[in-house]
């Protein structure tokens, strides 16, 4: 172990003195009141009486150098000193930070070692306890995972004798499905056909009666010229006055005409003909197609009824297989669960068991080196020496910086004030020289 005094400075006072809070000098750092070095007036007689005649001497030097090189010279020294006294105030505080982790250090030893029967029976008793409650869940933990074991086993064996019980029932099932699938579609397509027959039906009906009623049409214009042409022909022999040319020529226009409409008559007789034997064909065709619609719609029926009927069965075995399945599982559940909370309870109870131990030790360790703690204590005894000896340095180091800081004011405020002149006036220079250019 390190000896308090032996501690080496870690901070630095760059930034200047620390403010004060009511302490008993600049920078000192709170202790407690019967720790403080007693500071009596002839103490403080002398430190003024010294600090006078250097005050004196460091001016009296200053007034005869250069006021430039006495105002610097002033600020380093005030520097210097402000450091010395941050360093001292440093190291009392490192050291007294040093002694309080020391002093718990041995209290705790102390007390450790008042206490070392009861600490032994007590860490005794809970290493005992602890230990067997970590063999009782080890205990658990083994028999949970053997029941686990075995009930994996069983699992993967029931879903192999499943899987072997339920692959008939599978292939049937999706062969029938397969199967309903080819008689959809087989009725899909008869619906197509169907349609498109009845569509063929509608325009071959559609094509007669147009056709027919353009037949009618010519042989009722055929009739009608032709009665035109025998009334002619009657006004024509009435007429005294007609010539017989005139007569000829209107009785061949009649007889032409008769020929047109004998004409006429026969496309009629043979265009109502040909369209009745479309419309007949078309007939027996939507016929056909209506009949091979029922047929595949009695197909599909059956099919869809059978592929249903063997995906129901294979559903209801398969899940009956499932429950089964599905108990053991929860079996394997609960033993992981229980699992779980006896590896909880045993690494709870290792680690208690494991702090108990390290107390055992810890005691039985400071009870057997009672040496460590006598060199402890002398070792804070000379700690709390030294203490006191550099608090009294910071003490004076702080003192000294205030009554330089006071007899060196008036050179440094000249020494800044010069400086900002100087700058001031080389401002001025400048901007002259600038409107000048």
């Amino acid at each position: 172990m390190a000896k308090p005094h032996d501690h080496t400075d870690t901070k630095s006072a760059e930034g200047g003195a620390p403010k004060d809070e009511g302490l008993e000098y600049p920078g000192a750092v709170p202790v407690a009141a019967d720790e403080l070095p007693v500071i009596s007036d002839k103490d403080l007689d002398r430190q003024r009486a010294k600090s006078r005649g250097k005050k004196g001497s460091d001016a009296a030097g200053a007034d005869s150098e250069n006021p430039f090189k006495g105002g610097f010279g002033a600020i380093r020294q005030v520097r210097a000193a402000a450091k010395r006294r941050a360093e001292a105030h440093d190291k009392v505080k490192s050291l007294k930070a040093e002694l309080e982790e020391s002093q718990k250090v041995l209290d705790h030893r102390t007390k450790i070692e008042a206490d070392y029967e009861k600490i032994v029976a007590t860490q005794n008793d809970a290493i005992l306890v602890q230990g067997q409650a970590s063999a009782r869940a080890q205990a658990v933990i083994d028999q949970q995972s053997a029941e686990k074991s075995d009930l994996e086993g069983r699992l993967a064996q029931m879903k192999a004798e499943h899987e072997e019980q339920l692959r008939p029932y599978r292939e049937l099932m999706e062969s029938t499905k397969g199967r309903a699938d080819d008689a959809a579609k087989t009725l899909a397509d008869a619906k197509r056909q169907a349609k498109a027959a009845d569509q063929q039906l509608g325009e071959a009906t559609k094509r007669r009666e147009q056709s027919v009623a353009s037949a009618n049409r010519s042989v009722d214009n055929s009739q009608e010229r032709l009665r035109k042409a025998e009334g002619e022909l009657d006004a024509l022999k009435a007429d005294s006055n007609a010539s017989s040319a005139v007569v000829q020529k209107k009785q061949s226009d009649i007889v032409a005409e008769r020929a047109h409409l004998d004409a006429a008559r026969a496309d009629l007789d043979r265009i109502t003909n040909e369209c009745k034997q479309l419309v007949d064909s078309a007939q027996a065709n939507l016929a056909a197609q209506r009949r091979a619609l029922e047929s595949a719609e009695t197909a599909a029926d059956v099919a869809k009824r059978e592929a249903d009927e063997h995906r129901e069965e294979y559903e209801r075995l398969y899940n009956a297989a499932l429950a089964g399945e599905k108990e053991l599982s929860d079996e394997i559940a609960k033993r992981d669960r229980a699992i779980t909370s006896a590896g909880k309870e045993k690494q709870d109870a290792d680690a208690r068991q494991t702090e108990a131990q390290k107390l055992l030790d810890e005691a039985t360790e400071i009870h057997a080196t009672p040496e460590v703690s006598t060199e402890l204590a002398h070792t804070i005894a000379q700690g709390r020496k030294e203490l006191e000896e550099r608090m009294k340095s910071a003490q004076k180091l702080a003192h000294e910086e205030k009554h330089l800081r006071e007899a060196t004011r008036k050179q440094r405020f000249l020494f800044i004030g010069a400086i900002v002149l100087a700058v001031v006036l080389v401002a001025l220079v400048a901007t002259f020289v600038m409107r000048t250019l």
